[in-house]
């Protein structure tokens, strides 16, 4: 039983690794950073509006971080930053229309190749799929902090 789990265990990390790769080389073919793909595709994804802060604890990712690659696409004239009502130190992550433009022909067709491949599957595993990730997360969470503590 213990020898099945460990191989379970490595082919989830493995797994998990492949797509972690499958981002990677479709950011690179774009000539850009993972983080950079990753806010492209949140902010196509969820909409214009949402602060760095969002992103940072929605997506699991540090501030400065994000802080560095917003940097670069405000930069380059992709996305702006404005000020939330009421609020001088948050600010909402916008397109610009070249910034639209961008997505539409970077993340969309990324977009499209998930919900496909997605598509491919029963609703049924679609939803053990989605239930079963999300319960393993939480649980390795859980204990991860036992260790740290």
């Amino acid at each position: 039983m213990k020898a099945e789990l460990s191989e379970q265990l490595a082919l989830l990390n493995q797994n998990d690794k492949q797509m972690d790769d499958l981002y990677h080389h479709y950011a690179l073919r774009l000539g850009i950073s993972d983080t950079v793909l990753w806010i492209l595709y949140i902010t196509y994804t969820q909409g214009d509006g949402l602060t760095q802060k969002e992103i940072c604890d929605l997506w699991a990712y540090s501030k400065q971080t994000i802080n560095t690659a917003l940097k670069h696409l405000e930069a380059e004239g992709i996305l702006a930053l404005t000020p939330v009502e009421g609020n001088r130190k948050s600010k909402r992550i916008v397109f610009t229309e070249r910034g639209r433009q961008y997505a539409r022909e970077t993340i969309e067709p990324l977009v499209r190749a998930e919900m496909t491949s997605l598509k491919k599957m029963s609703e049924e595993e679609r939803e053990l799929l989605v239930n079963l990730s999300l319960k393993w997360t939480a649980l390795f969470q859980q204990e991860l902090e036992k260790v740290e503590n």
